[in-house]
């Protein structure tokens, strides 16, 4: 930690109890990070355990926001950051040892605004859950790299954003779902030369889902929610179908890598 970080990590927590001290554990321990960070954990007004999980770490800076719901907490968060890059994860997320180094690598290009990365299921996720969620990170790559920026999307469990997007665009909307998408949307109508960027080595696990019908029961909130957002558009059958066959390639390249380690 440092008086002058390079990356201010923000996350927002409510009820957290059960994962909390597994997200301080990754995030106090990044590797090759290249540069100092600090953590602010923004209190949503919660009343189990987690508040006092969070007081045992004193390298955390602890906020308190009032006004419900994860958008308040993580604007109060970027109200307190000092650095130029604030990376975005919840309490129920445990992040990669190189995760804050990914994001670090990801910002090097000034074009790019917004990171988003790789979002995982614990182990002892059912095997439809883990498929979801190769198929989610597919889709993630596919909008981003090939879709209009009408299709883009955001999930704050897993985001960089630079600090002159919100001192130029504003904060989130605080909304109960959405508003990183909304953020994404009004960013590229204000900034079309900025870009919303795919990294595949920004990976978290994220421990709250281990089976696929609640994920599926999420993911359809989400789905309505991106309805307030007047510029976005849900992918078609013929994109979602481009991002089986983005997938399937994914997979049989990496069966391919592995049959050729297991050879050399």
């Amino acid at each position: 930690m440092s008086d002058t970080p390079h990356v201010s990590v923000v996350v927002p927590f409510y009820g957290s109890e059960r994962h909390i001290a597994e997200c301080i554990d990754s995030l106090l321990t990044q590797e090759d990070v290249g540069g100092p960070f600090e953590v602010v954990f923004v209190d949503n007004g919660s009343q189990d355990g987690s508040a006092a999980i969070v007081s045992r770490y004193p390298e955390l800076v602890v906020v308190r926001e009032t006004t419900p719901g994860a958008y308040a907490a993580r604007n109060a968060g970027v109200r307190v950051a000092r650095a130029p890059l604030i990376a975005f994860t919840d309490a129920d997320c445990a992040v990669g040892r190189r995760w804050l180094r990914s994001i670090r690598e990801g910002m090097e290009d000034p074009g790019s605004a917004i990171l988003l990365g790789t979002c995982l299921y614990p182990y002892e996720a059912s095997l439809p859950l883990r498929l979801l969620g190769a198929y989610e990170n597919a889709k993630s790559r596919y909008v981003l790299e090939r879709c209009s920026p009408a299709y883009r999307f955001a999930y704050a469990n897993n985001m960089a954003v630079r600090a002159s997007v919100f001192e130029e665009v504003g904060p989130f909307r605080e909304w109960r779902r959405a508003g990183d998408t909304e953020l994404v949307h009004r960013l590229t109508s204000r900034r079309p030369d900025l870009r919303v960027v795919y990294r595949p080595s920004m990976r978290i696990i994220h421990r709250e889902f281990l089976n696929a019908r609640h994920r599926l029961g999420r993911l359809t909130v989400y789905t309505k929610t991106n309805e307030k957002i007047g510029t976005f558009r849900e992918l078609g059958l013929r994109q979602r179908f481009g991002v089986l066959v983005t997938l399937l390639r994914s997979l049989l390249a990496g069966g391919l890598k592995r049959v050729k380690r297991s050879a050399l």
